[in-house]
């Protein structure tokens, strides 16, 4: 962090403390006065501290919007009429409407399924009034009992329904409806979402037909790291869903958010501080997948208010104990000398998995008065995954004979880590923020740090080989679903194996971000041609590293292994039965217990080659006008400025003639841009429940690290190799979007979108072929497959979106139980402009790498008296994953996928004295995870040819739920 930077975030806390200073004299908040919708207006007292106004008669009308049971209402509206302004409630469910003149105003709040309310106001000479305003639900939900599926659905149909953009918000009551374990899985439910898996669990979130690269991750506003080296994408399966209250999905963005967002941004809301006293507890347990065996999940909040309401607070955790793991074939394929794709090399592989998550959240604010308020938001996730696998390699199939080899080989960890590899992956983000109003000026300001590591020690292997055996002579269903080779093998241990490998490494990522911003904001005009001009600064430093210690060592360490086997690849191995069950491995255990010295072994820089450093800083300002046009009709105007300072460096691996290895540094490599992204919105109301919107906006994406890196790192024993090259350019997009949308009186909505994005400089992984010389191997003739970061293209990406949530009632009464909620999204890309290595001219009907054409949820509910069923459903299609250098015959694709999950609750209350809807209440469940076993699979070229498919089987979990 340089010495500007220093200065930016002391001053920044100086004006905190300022702010303080200035407010901690001012008398305490005044009684809170409820507003509820019977019609009455209770007297208002006045807070006395005194007002900032350029008029001094100015005043203000603040408080807090929440329903009967005390949950919060975000988006809540509030409205004078008679001004024709207004104002809505934040994440917190506060609002304020100031700048006005003395006098009594009648003032409207509205929210999606609740009572409008209307209510008489007086502001007295220079005094904010406080009123908290407590809805009620309307009429059309009075059958509705103990928090049904309707609870979540309002708050975030309210946010979709107040957002100027293109938004999609899921509730963490809605959450809990569906039975998904981490951020991931509920993010799918959303309209024009697709995810991929790794471990039976989503990981990274596509949107409207974009790869996960082009879509950014943030908690409360905050860009998260990435844990992983070589993506700056997050991992959406490092945080439990139910530590969570809000997953907010903006399609479209404004001037004020972050402008690396082609696909879109997806925003975590954590829990916020409360209304009133929360305590909640979670207690699960559950089986099934590879393995069988049980698994825990455990879950608390608590929060409450203090000092007078002048402090809140809200601590959650979280944690899950998973074990599991998967079944998976793989194969490699290459081209002949004919042009047919050859299988080269397959693989048979047993993992056994147990994931650990531990997560915690701490939320606090703390309000001087009604112009000054202050808090901080801290999230950590912890995930343990320990991971043995065993693989068959039946390697250079398409070589003679003699060149043709098998290898078995056993991954584990040292014995205090459960003899299996450890990948050990840690987020945090910590937030310190504040809301400030002098007079009709607001501004808010942050800074924040977050960090993201992965650790993986004591990564160890051990691999025989047989060689000298014609399997290509033995091989069935070559280019088919499921390959595999009949060839009677020597048991290991037996006559003929040898050791191929015995490693032992320790790899470490570290990525740490400091960021600080501060905005205003100032109403211009009010009225129904009122406008506000909003403005700021924000500031970002990152900087990542990846360090990786590789050794070997020879047989003497592993001692009598002939006595140390275990039998492997289990029955039931969900590929199919003609694979080799019960194949000996060498033991994890006895892998566990070796004592690994790096003196005693060799260093494999080769495996060293992949190290790098990088900095980023990220200046940015931007410009955003709010134009109000009629009582109908609001228009938002921006401009927004990203500079970007990028410094690399890493290794080059070389091998020279006698074979002799060694690491170059690379050098340092610098590089910066500046890219500027306007944005126009447009927002038409129709009626009170609907809206029209068109946009137009330019945002960007930037690659990852690894990709940014001028170096090349090889796998000798593999024939792999990577490139990096830092002009690698950021992509950038035009997006064009045209929706409507219409909320439903018995909550729910029908809506209808088309999108239209115009990118430049694709940037992609592909595949290709070199020569060890032509990657500056002296003297070495073998073809390596090669990966490289290109821009690869221009695409053009066209779509149409359609989401449809309501209950049954319109087509009898008697239904208002079941309901379905529903969404379609279909996408149609096209690309031009190649890069010349990719072998491909224009005019080829090549789609854009990571865009499914059809995607779908469905979620068919009964929700009556306390009981809860969910049956649900998500499809999408195949896609381009990653391209191959100048032949399409082995690109590689995502296969479809379809799932099917079912998940039933009855909630019931555990107290009927007092007032009966805030009484306790416990909810018993149950769910059903991949009812159709969908597995993960990857084809080459044509969808019949696997590259990889890898089964989980189905789960299920139950337990119960206590809301004191």
């Amino acid at each position: 962090m340089n010495l500007n930077q220093i200065k930016m975030r002391t001053v920044m806390i100086a004006f905190a403390l300022f702010c303080a200073w200035q407010t901690a004299g001012a008398n305490g908040l005044n009684d809170k006065m409820l507003a509820t919708c019977n019609g009455s207006a209770p007297t208002v007292r006045n807070i006395a501290d005194s007002p900032e106004d350029a008029d001094p008669t100015m005043g203000a009308i603040h408080g807090r919007v929440v329903d009967e049971q005390g949950e919060v209402l975000p988006g809540a509206s509030v409205y004078i009429e008679s001004l024709h302004t207004g104002t809505t409630a934040d994440a917190n469910g506060f609002y304020n409407l100031g700048g006005l003149k003395p006098g009594s105003y009648t003032v409207k709040v509205s929210y999606v399924g609740y009572k409008p309310l209307e209510m008489t106001l007086k502001v007295g000479s220079g005094s904010d009034a406080e009123r908290n305003i407590v809805m009620r639900e309307g009429a059309v939900l009075n059958e509705v009992t103990v928090n049904g599926a309707f609870q979540g659905q309002r708050r975030a149909l309210n946010l979709q329904k107040g957002a100027m953009g293109v938004m999609n918000v899921v509730d963490a009551d809605q959450v809990g409806k569906f039975p998904d374990s981490n951020i991931g899985d509920a993010l799918k439910r959303l309209n024009g979402v697709n995810v991929q898996y790794d471990q039976g669990e989503a990981r990274f979130g596509q949107v409207r037909g974009t790869s996960a690269d082009l879509t950014s991750v943030t908690v409360n506003g905050n860009r998260l790291p990435s844990a992983e080296g070589d993506t700056r994408c997050v991992q959406l399966d490092l945080i439990p869903a139910d530590m969570v209250q809000t997953i907010e999905l903006s399609k479209v963005v404004t001037a004020d958010m972050d402008g690396d967002a082609i696909g879109g941004s997806i925003n975590l809301v954590t829990k916020n501080t409360p209304y009133r006293r929360v305590l909640n507890f979670t207690a699960g347990t559950g089986f099934g997948g590879v393995g069988g065996k049980w698994r825990k999940t455990l879950g608390a909040t608590w929060g409450d208010r203090f000092f007078g309401d002048r402090l809140g607070v809200m601590a959650a955790l979280s944690y899950q104990y998973n074990p599991g793991g998967s079944d998976n074939t793989e194969f490699e394929y290459e081209l002949d000398d004919n042009g047919q794709a050859r299988l080269k090399e397959a693989q048979v592989r047993q993992y056994y998995v147990t994931r650990q998550r531990q997560s915690y959240s701490l939320a606090l604010d703390w309000k001087f008065n009604s112009r000054h308020q202050i808090s901080f938001k801290g999230l950590c996730n912890i995930r343990h995954d320990w991971e043995n696998r065993y693989r068959i390699s039946y390697k250079k199939l398409t070589s003679s004979a003699k060149k043709q080899s098998v290898v078995l080989q056993t991954k584990a960890g040292s014995n205090d880590q459960k003899d299996a590899r450890l990948e050990l992956q840690r987020t945090m983000d910590y937030t310190l923020d504040g809301r400030h109003r002098f007079g009709r000026l607001k501004a808010d300001w942050a800074v924040s740090y977050a960090r993201a590591t992965e650790d993986r020690p004591n990564e160890r292997y051990a691999a025989f080989k047989l060689s000298g055996i014609d399997l290509a002579a033995d091989l069935v269903d070559e280019g088919g679903r499921q390959p595999y080779i009949t060839t009677t093998l020597p048991a290991l241990g037996e006559k003929g194996w040898k050791l191929d490998a015995l490693t032992n490494s320790n790899q470490w990522i570290a990525e740490n971000e400091w960021k600080a911003r501060l905005n205003f904001e100032l109403p211009l005009a009010r009225g129904s041609f009122g406008n506000t001009l909003r403005f700021g600064a924000k500031m970002v430093s990152k900087d990542k590293s990846k360090r990786n210690a590789y050794y070997s060592y020879d047989e003497s360490l592993l001692g009598d292994w002939q006595s140390n086997l275990s039998p492997q690849i289990r029955s039931g191995f969900m590929p199919g039965a003609q694979y080799p069950t019960g194949t000996l491995f060498v033991a994890k255990e006895l892998l566990g217990g070796i004592r690994f010295n790096p003196a005693d072994g060799k260093e494999v820089l080769e495996e060293e080659a992949g190290n790098f450093e990088a900095t980023e800083r990220v200046t940015s300002g931007f410009l955003r006008f709010d134009q109000r046009l009629g009582s109908r009709l609001d228009a938002t105007l921006g401009l927004r400025i990203e500079r970007i300072d990028l410094k690399t460096s890493g290794v080059n691996y070389t091998m020279d003639e006698d074979e002799r290895e060694s690491l170059t540094p690379t050098g340092e490599c610098r590089n910066n841009y500046t890219n500027l992204l306007p944005s126009l919105l447009l927002k038409y109301q129709i009626g009170d429940d609907g809206n029209l919107r068109a946009s137009a906006t330019k945002t960007l994406a930037r690659p990852k690290y690894s990709a940014l890196i001028a170096n090349k790192s090889f796998k000798l024993a593999d024939q792999e190799a990577t490139i990096g090259d830092p002009s690698t350019k950021p992509t950038t997009a035009w997006n064009f979007d045209l929706s409507g949308d219409y909320y439903f009186k018995s909550v729910g909505l029908v809506s209808l979108g088309l999108f239209y994005k115009d990118i430049r400089n694709v940037n992609i992984e592909t595949l290709g072929y070199m020569t060890g010389a032509e990657l500056g191997l002296t003297g070495n003739e073998e073809r390596f497959e090669v990966t490289q970061n290109l821009n690869a293209y221009d695409a053009r990406v066209f779509g149409v979106e359609a989401a449809w949530q309501r209950d049954f009632s319109f087509i009898a009464p008697a239904l208002k139980c079941l309901g379905l909620y529903a969404t379609y999204t279909w996408t149609h890309s096209t690309t031009s402009n190649y890069n010349p290595r990719l072998g491909v001219s224009d005019g080829d009907d090549i789609s854009m790498a990571g865009s499914p054409e059809h995607t779908a949820n469905a979620s068919l509910y009964f929700d009556r008296k306390g009981v809860n069923i969910r049956l649900s459903y998500n499809f999408a299609s195949a896609f381009v994953d990653e391209m191959n250098l100048g032949s399409r015959a082995l690109d590689r694709y995502y296969d479809r996928v379809n799932y099917l999950d079912l998940n039933a609750s009855y909630t019931f209350r555990l107290s009927k004295s007092g007032n009966e809807k805030t009484a306790p209440k416990l909810t018993v469940f149950a769910e059903a995870n991949n009812l159709l076993n969908q597995p993960l699979r990857y084809y080459q070229g044509e969808r019949d040819r696997t590259m990889q498919v890898e089964y989980y089987g189905a789960k299920i979990n139950m337990g119960v739920k206590v809301n004191l």
